[in-house]
């Protein structure tokens, strides 16, 4: 895992494909550091931890959770800092902390069509023993938006609409114009891939309102704004 220098106060980690490990974006400010989502796994955010002491950065005072999905949320119980997440999100975490984590209770989840085999498999490839994940929500709740002052760097956490999941939060830094926006663009994979145009229109209209210059995803490399906007247009266009 490497850590990457985006600008002058924005950095992120490269996605891991193989365990389904997601970007985590680095904010850095006069005042504080914020972390963009909680990783996989203890050992996620550990790996994170170790790069930031490894480039000699502050560590961060507050993480920001973009949505519920395992993949950025499972590193929260291992968190130094405060956490803050969508109140939807926070609802979904707290449903999957009561969940039993063992063999035969992940295959039953996927009987029922509680769970989805591409999350199970890159679990398993996370998890050498499934019995240690843990889940917990994060201490603190976004209803719609929050600004965090980081010292002449500003954090803004917007709730915005979205196909891939109804409780999904960007994180928008307008002095670098670059947006952290996790998997909000992609399809949703808990309906079997499919896309609720409503949703990718109504996205596409407010990151049109955003001026930023670089998006951020949770497992690709930074785009440009005129990128992630051809991307959505490209399902909307007909409507």
């Amino acid at each position: 895992m490497q850590l990457v220098k985006l600008a002058p106060h924005i950095y992120y980690t490269e996605p891991e494909q193989k365990t389904d490990r997601p970007v985590l974006g680095y904010i850095l400010g006069d005042k504080r550091a914020v972390m963009v989502d909680a990783g996989n796994s203890k050992a996620h955010y550990e790996a994170y931890q170790n790069l930031l002491e490894k480039h000699q950065l502050q560590i961060p005072e507050m993480c920001i959770i973009t949505h519920w999905h395992w993949d950025h949320t499972f590193g929260i119980h291992a968190l130094k800092q405060k956490s803050f997440a969508h109140v939807n999100t926070n609802r979904r975490l707290k449903e999957m902390s009561l969940w039993e984590w063992s063999d035969a209770a992940m295959k039953d989840r996927l009987r029922l069509g509680i769970d989805i085999p591409f999350a199970d498999t890159c679990m398993r490839a996370e998890y050498e023993d499934v019995t240690s994940i843990q889940v917990m929500p994060a201490s603190q709740e976004i209803q719609n938006e929050m600004s965090i002052d980081c010292g002449g760097i500003t954090c803004q956490c917007l709730h915005l609409p979205s196909a891939h999941s109804d409780d999904s939060i960007v994180v928008y830094v307008p002095e670098e114009k670059i947006l952290f926006i996790g998997d909000i663009y992609g399809d949703d994979l808990y309906q079997k891939g499919k896309r609720d145009l409503g949703k990718t229109q109504e996205l596409y209209l407010a990151l049109t309102e955003l001026d930023f210059e670089i998006a951020v995803p949770g497992h690709s490399e930074p785009l440009s704004k005129e990128r992630l906007l051809d991307f959505l247009w490209q399902f909307i266009s007909d409507e």
